[in-house]
């Protein structure tokens, strides 16, 4: 008869049940929470408790990354991270990366063209809003026109 514990032989790790999702965004809340009160402190009762909820939050923030950490160093350390383990690994991290590179590339990608070419963002009408004129007037839900050049 089979052992009902014995590991299973396949090459990929099933994690066991962690209790640091749940403890992580705990303290994320307490960080928040203690984020808000700390910047409202003198319009809130609540306020002088603000640096102190902040405190805990970050710390325990600090504790469950460095809980968890060790949890996946001491599966990896036990011979549960197998060779395809470690490549799914690696790719995940590659395409990690990849994805904030064009994500940083797209945003100065935009930045600069606002910047540097304003004059044909403003030419295609993507800023500026023209008159019958041709004249830069206010945009439709502003209740005042810059262009005097009507036949009134």
């Amino acid at each position: 008869m089979a052992d009902a514990h014995a590991k299973p032989h396949h090459d990929y790790h099933l994690v066991n049940p962690s209790p640091w999702p749940l403890v992580g965004a705990s303290f994320a809340f307490l960080t928040a929470i203690g984020l808000i009160l700390s910047m409202h402190a003198k319009e809130m009762a609540l306020g002088r408790f603000g640096l102190p909820l902040l405190g805990v939050g970050v710390a325990g923030l600090l504790y469950v990354m460095a809980s968890w950490w060790f949890d996946v160093v001491h599966e990896a350390e036990t011979g549960d991270h197998t060779r395809v383990v470690q490549i799914g690994l690696r790719y995940g991290m590659i395409l990690f990366i990849a994805s904030e590179v064009m994500f940083f590339v797209a945003w100065f990608w935009a930045f600069f063209d606002a910047s540097l070419f304003t004059n044909e963002a403003i030419q295609y009408g993507r800023v500026a809003f023209t008159g019958a004129c041709g004249r830069p007037r206010a945009p439709k839900f502003s209740t005042r026109s810059t262009c005097r050049c009507s036949t009134r």
